[in-house]
């Protein structure tokens, strides 16, 4: 018969490691920097958790956590409002513990306290982490390409309604001192809290299938744990291949988040942003009334202008037809006094003929002097009928010369019944006016003082209609 080798019970090697642990280290406290891997919030108060050490994304090492309830408070005071975002799974966390050994439920770690300090380093390592993942993947500044539009009229927005960022920003929109009239579409989604990444992700998958002129992310401000969930890759990731540009404002004014960095454009509030979106509306009608402005003033200088020069020209015309018809007159006058001076001369060379003739042919010469005057009277008379005639003619040319200038006068216009409009002393030429704006109708021989009221489409006369 073989003997059984020698044997320990299961109490007595684990009462053994529990007396070499409380020998060793029972009591002794120490900080511990362990990733939370679960965690549950008991309804006793107290919190369970499984710590775990990870390296190269496999687990080495694991542990059972408590904090019992009377530490709670105590957490609660060192963590203040990032007590809920510290203490959460997939966190890394710097924890004062000690540890405890029981025979029946093993080795477990009792923490008594967290370092705040150490998570929010951790945030920023991680934030600078996603960042740096962003960049070596081209995607930090793939939503800032995208052109703005000169006006957003079409707006995404992204929020949780019960904050007063919301609030704060709808009313900022709609009540906007302009009177600008905006479509407004909510994507109401939780902002913080462990389903809140899940929400957002979403909420831009949803708001992608349609292109918006600007997508809006906006939060009411709060810790920079708080402001964790927009430090998120994969909701950096999704802003960056938006269709539309993202504009964020989470309301911090010093913490800048991946979400910022990934943004189109980053406002420190929510109200930023919708000044931001009106006053790029403002700014494009004020642009609008000025080239407006600046055309229509063109407009009136050319009218000015085109009138002056056509006052010139009719004034041009009549000193031209003046100074032909003063011309014409003088040339008239010169050709009259070469006729008589010549007509003068003939008859005084045939005078001296006829004083020349002999008495002996005296009856000869008194015919032929009395056939001289006849010839002479003849020829003097169809002079004369000449002479006429060629003044007649210019006579009846520079009365239908005068008569063209004067018909083009605004003269001859006012008197043939038609009138000429003026506004503020130029001539109206049609355009739109504002209403009660002083028109001057000017007749023939009076002014008269209206107001304009509208403007009426033209009507045309068919002259084959009866």
């Amino acid at each position: 018969m073989s003997t059984l080798p020698t044997y320990f019970s299961l109490s007595k090697i684990l009462n053994r490691v529990k007396t070499i642990i409380d020998e060793n280290v029972a009591g002794k406290e120490f900080w511990l920097k362990v990733e939370i891997a679960n965690i549950n919030f008991h309804r006793s108060g107290h919190i369970y958790l499984e710590l775990a050490e990870n390296q190269n994304g496999n687990t080495i090492a694991k542990c059972r956590a408590m904090i019992w309830s009377y530490n709670v408070p105590q957490i609660r005071q060192v963590l203040g409002k990032d007590y809920n975002n510290i203490l959460k799974k997939g966190n890394e966390i710097l924890c004062y513990t000690n540890i405890k050994f029981d025979t029946t439920y093993g080795l477990s770690l009792l923490i008594t306290n967290v370092n705040l300090e150490f998570a929010v380093g951790q945030i920023e390592k991680k934030r600078q982490e996603t960042i740096d993942r962003l960049k070596k993947e081209g995607l930090i500044d793939l939503n800032k390409r995208i052109q703005v539009p000169l006006v957003i009229t079409s707006i995404a927005v992204i929020a949780s309604k019960n904050t007063s960022g919301y609030q704060d920003f709808i009313k900022n929109i709609q009540d906007n001192q302009y009177g600008y009239k905006y479509n407004v579409e909510i994507f109401s989604s939780a902002v913080q809290g462990s389903g809140a990444e899940i929400e957002i992700l979403n909420r831009l998958k949803t708001i992608n299938q349609k292109k918006y002129d600007c997508v809006v992310i906006i939060r009411g401000g709060g810790s920079k744990m708080d402001l964790d969930i927009f430090n998120s890759y994969e909701i950096s990731k999704q802003v960056s291949q938006m269709q539309s540009a993202v504009f964020s404002g989470i309301g911090h004014e010093t913490d800048i988040t991946v979400l910022d960095f990934a943004s189109n454009k980053a406002f420190k509030t929510p109200t930023e942003v919708s000044n931001y979106i009106v006053n790029k509306t403002y700014d494009f009608e004020k642009r609008i009334i000025n080239n407006y402005e600046l055309i229509f003033e063109r407009y009136n200088k050319l009218i000015d202008r085109k009138f002056s020069d056509l006052k010139l020209f009719t004034e041009g015309i009549a000193n031209a037809s003046n100074s032909f018809t003063r011309l014409r007159r003088g040339a008239l006058h010169t050709l009259m006094n070469r006729i008589v001076s010549s007509t003068n001369l003939l008859i005084n060379q045939e005078n001296n003929k006829l004083s020349l003739i002999n008495q002996e042919n005296l009856q000869q010469s008194k015919r032929l002097v009395n056939n001289q005057k006849e010839s002479i009277f003849k020829h003097s008379e169809m002079l004369g009928i000449l002479i006429e005639k060629v003044i007649n003619n210019e006579r009846a040319y520079l009365t239908n010369a005068l008569v063209l200038i004067s018909s083009s006068s605004p003269k001859t216009i006012l008197n043939r019944g038609f009138t000429i409009p003026r506004v503020d002393g130029s001539l109206y030429t049609g355009q739109e006016l504002s209403k009660d704006t002083i028109i001057k109708l000017e007749f023939k021989d009076s002014v008269i003082v209206t107001k304009y009221v509208k403007k009426e489409k033209q009507w045309k006369i068919n002259p084959f209609q009866s």
